[in-house]
C-alpha cells in the first residue's frame, strides 16, 4: 500500500518520514509512536500546504455501545482505551491545521466505520470548520474486517485501475468497486468539505486505466493527429507495439534526421515537439501535483489564446475541444505549444508561455527547482524568464467577468442582488446590493454595480462578459441587456448572457443536475464537430401539447441534445422551468414575429461562437430599430443578424465551473425558481 501511494503515477504522495517510515510500518510500534508520527506528518503537510494521506491497517476495537474506533498498537491491551489510538480524534486534529489542504484516511480494521471524526470536532476546532476529509473504510462500525481483504483488494484496484473510471479515483468510486470484490464486510465512505477555496473533491489516486496513463499511450489527440499526417508523407514507419513512448520517438527522430527523403524533416520536427511536450507534461505533474485542475487549465488555455492573438504574426489559435479535460487537456495545451508553431515562432517560446500560465493560474512558484531544471534541459531558460514577465503583464490586462444574480427571488424579483467579479472559475470579489423587489428596483442598481466592478478590477483590465442569473419566470419577459447601465444599455458594451437561477442555487430535487450535464455538453460539441450541425432537438406544437407526456419524454431523455422551441406556445411560462431542468441549453423565439426565423438555419455556422455571438446579433437589430446606419458585416458574418430572433438560457462548462464553486461558497440565503 505504501509503495502504491508513493508512486508518482498512482498515489502521487511524498513520504512524510522517509527515515522512520519502515519502522512505523513494521507492526512493532507503540500507540505513542503512532500518534507522534501522525502529528508530525500533519505538521509537514501544514508547512507544505499539502493534502495528508493516512492509512490505518491492522486491528481495531470499540467499546460496547460506543461507536468510537480505537486502533490497536503493539502495546495496546484489549478493552483498554488508554493504550489505544483514538483514530477519529487524531484525524480531526490533523485536518484542523490551517495549512493542511485535506485529509484522506484509509482504515482497514474491525469496526473501521467508527473511525469517522466527531461531527462537532469537524464543525468547530481552531479552523472553525475550514477542513476537508475523505474516509474510505473496510467495514461498518459494528462489523468485523477479515484478513486485510480490504487492503489487498484496494491495492489491486490502485495497481490495475478501474476501466472508464476517469482520471482520478475518489473514495466513492473505490467503495463501489470494492463492494463487488469483498462480500463478508460492508465498505463505507464518509466525507466533509468545509474549505471555501476548494475547487474539486479530494482524490485517493490517479487511475492507471485512464487512457493518457496507459503504457501504450504516450501522446495526446493533437500529437497523434500531427504524427499520423507526418508519417503518411514518409511511409514505412508503423507505430511500435508499445506505442509512441519516448524511446520510440527518439528512435524515429534519429531515423528521420538521417534521411533525405521527402517528408522526413516534418517527421523529425513532430518527434522533437512531442518529446519536448512529453518532458513538460512530466515536469508539470511533478511540480504542480494536485494544484492543477481542469478549470485552471481552461483559464490557462484562455490566457494562451490571448497571448497568441497578440503575437505578431499571430500564432495558430488554441481551441481545445470542450470535452477534453484533466491530463488530456494539459497534454493538448502543451502539444499545441510544441507543434503548432508560426513562421517566426519557436516551440520553446510557446512551451515557456504555457508553463508561465500554469504557474500563474495554479498559484505555483515559477522559480521552483523542477521548473529551472526543465528550462535548462529543453534550452529555454531565457524564454521562460520572458514568458513569466509576459504573463504578469497579461494578468494586469486580463478581462474579468461580472455575475449579477437574482437567485434569492422568492417568485420573480428579489430584494437583494448578489454580485461576483471573477477572472477564473471562482469569485474574487463579492457584494450584496439591496433593491426594491421590482423590475425598476433591480435595474436602478445596475449602474452602481457596474461602477463597483470597475473599481475592483486591476488598472488596465477590462470587464467584457456579464452573466445575469434569472429565475425562470423572468427569462421569458425580461431582457436585461436592454436595461440602462448609465450612459448606455448594459448590452451595448458588454457580452450579456442569461443563466437560469436553478443552475446556480440548485434545488434539492435537482441535485447532481450540473455534474450530469457536463458529459452532455461534451457530447454536444462532439456531435457538432462530427456533422457540422447545431446539436438541437427542435420541439413543435405536437411535442409539447401534452405536458405530462413531455415530462415523461424528458425524464427518459428522449431529447438528449440542446432543446429548442420552434414556436411560442401559450403555456410557455408553465413549460420553461421543466425544460430548463432537462437541458443545459434552451432556445426559444424572442417574439411571435420571430417564429420561423432564419436564425435557426444559421445556428450551424455560429454554434462554436455561442452564446457570445447572440449579443452582437441583438445589437444589430437594436441599431436598426432606432434607425442607425448599417455596419458592414465582417467576412462570414453576413447572416449574424438572423440570430437576433432567438433567445437563450445557456449553461456551458465555464458556467458550470462557477456553479460548482458557488455550491461550495453559498450565501446564507439561497432560493431559486
Amino acid at each position: 500500500m505504501h509503495e502504491l501511494l508513493t508512486d508518482p503515477e498512482i498515489g502521487a504522495c511524498v513520504p512524510s518520514d522517509p527515515d522512520g517510515g519502515p519502522v512505523l510500518r513494521s507492526g512493532k510500534v507503540s500507540g505513542r509512536q503512532i500518534e507522534d508520527a501522525v502529528r508530525a506528518a500533519a505538521r509537514r503537510a501544514h508547512e507544505a500546504g499539502a493534502e495528508l494521506v493516512l492509512a490505518f491497517l491492522g486491528h481495531g476495537q470499540t467499546p460496547m455501545g460506543d461507536a468510537t474506533l480505537y486502533y490497536m498498537a503493539d502495546d495496546t491491551l484489549a478493552g483498554d482505551a488508554a493504550s489505544s489510538v483514538q483514530v477519529g480524534k487524531l484525524v480531526a486534529d490533523a485536518g484542523d491545521l490551517p495549512g493542511v489542504k485535506g485529509v484522506i484516511t484509509l482504515i482497514d480494521t474491525c469496526h473501521a466505520g467508527a473511525g469517522v471524526p466527531d461531527a462537532k470536532a469537524l464543525a468547530g476546532g481552531f479552523g472553525l470548520g475550514n477542513n476537508r476529509h475523505s474516509l474510505l473504510m473496510a467495514a461498518s462500525a459494528h462489523q468485523k474486517a477479515y484478513d486485510l481483504d480490504f487492503s489487498r483488494e484496494l491495492a489491486s484496484l490502485l495497481r490495475h485501475g478501474i476501466p472508464d473510471g476517469g482520471e482520478l479515483l475518489r473514495a466513492g468510486a473505490l467503495k463501489v468497486a470494492l463492494t463487488n470484490r469483498i462480500l463478508k464486510q460492508n465498505c463505507e465512505t464518509s466525507g466533509r468539505d468545509g474549505d471555501p477555496d476548494a475547487v474539486e473533491e479530494l482524490w485517493v489516486a490517479l487511475n492507471v486505466q485512464r487512457p493518457s496513463w496507459r503504457p501504450s499511450r504516450h501522446i495526446g489527440v493533437l500529437g497523434s493527429q500531427d504524427l499520423g499526417e507526418a508519417l503518411a508523407a514518409w511511409p514505412g514507419h508503423p507505430a511500435p507495439a508499445g506505442g509512441w513512448n519516448p524511446s520510440a520517438l527518439r528512435a524515429l527522430r534519429e531515423q528521420a534526421a538521417a534521411s533525405e527523403a521527402p517528408g522526413a524533416l516534418r517527421v523529425r520536427q513532430v518527434a522533437d515537439g512531442l518529446l519536448d511536450a512529453g518532458t513538460t507534461v512530466d515536469m508539470v505533474h511533478s511540480w504542480a501535483g494536485r494544484a492543477v485542475t481542469t478549470p485552471a487549465l481552461r483559464s490557462v488555455a484562455a490566457d494562451l489564446t490571448a497571448a497568441y492573438d497578440a503575437a505578431d504574426p499571430s500564432f495558430d489559435p488554441l481551441r481545445p475541444p470542450k470535452w477534453i479535460e484533466g491530463t488530456d487537456l494539459l497534454r493538448y495545451i502543451l502539444e499545441h505549444a510544441a507543434l503548432r508553431v508560426s513562421v517566426t515562432g519557436t516551440p520553446m517560446v510557446r512551451l515557456a508561455q504555457a508553463v508561465a500560465a500554469i504557474a500563474d493560474r495554479c498559484d505555483l512558484d515559477s522559480e521552483d527547482q523542477l521548473v529551472d531544471a526543465w528550462a535548462k534541459r529543453v534550452h529555454g531558460v531565457v524564454e521562460l524568464s520572458d514568458a513569466v514577465a509576459r504573463q504578469a503583464a497579461l494578468r494586469l490586462g486580463r478581462t474579468w467577468r461580472l455575475v449579477i444574480s437574482l437567485h434569492t427571488a422568492r417568485i420573480d424579483w428579489p430584494e437583494s442582488l448578489s454580485v461576483w467579479l471573477h477572472d477564473g472559475e471562482r469569485g474574487e470579489h463579492h457584494e450584496e446590493f439591496p433593491c426594491e423587489p421590482t423590475r425598476a428596483g433591480v435595474e436602478a442598481r445596475l449602474p452602481e454595480i457596474i461602477g463597483w466592478a470597475w473599481k475592483k478590477v486591476p488598472e488596465g483590465a477590462g470587464i467584457k462578459n456579464i452573466d445575469v442569473v434569472v429565475p425562470a419566470p423572468l427569462l421569458l419577459t425580461w431582457e436585461p441587456e436592454k436595461a440602462s447601465a448609465g450612459r448606455s444599455p448594459l448590452g451595448a458594451e458588454h457580452t450579456v448572457v442569461l443563466r437560469w437561477a436553478g443552475r446556480l442555487a440548485v434545488p434539492g430535487y435537482l441535485a447532481g443536475m450540473n455534474e450530469r450535464d457536463r458529459d452532455r455538453l461534451k457530447r454536444l460539441d462532439e456531435q457538432h464537430l462530427g456533422d457540422g450541425h447545431a446539436p438541437v432537438d427542435w420541439l413543435a406544437d405536437d411535442d409539447i401539447r401534452d405536458t405530462a407526456l413531455l415530462a415523461e419524454r424528458l425524464g427518459w431523455r428522449v431529447y438528449d441534445r440542446a432543446i429548442g422551441l420552434d414556436h411560442r406556445p401559450r403555456h410557455l411560462a408553465e413549460l420553461v422551468e421543466t425544460l430548463l431542468a432537462h437541458t443545459p441549453i434552451l432556445l426559444w423565439p424572442r417574439t411571435d414575429a420571430d417564429v420561423d426565423s432564419r436564425g435557426y438555419d444559421c445556428l450551424d455556422a455560429y454554434w462554436e461562437q455561442l452564446p457570445e455571438q447572440f449579443i452582437e446579433a441583438y445589437r444589430r437589430r437594436w441599431r436598426a430599430e432606432v434607425g442607425g446606419p448599417a455596419r458592414p458585416a465582417r467576412p462570414g458574418d453576413e447572416h449574424l443578424a438572423d440570430l437576433a430572433g432567438i433567445r437563450a438560457a445557456w449553461h456551458d462548462l465555464h458556467w458550470l465551473d462557477f456553479c460548482r464553486w458557488f455550491e461550495q461558497h453559498p450565501p446564507t440565503n439561497q432560493w431559486s425558481a
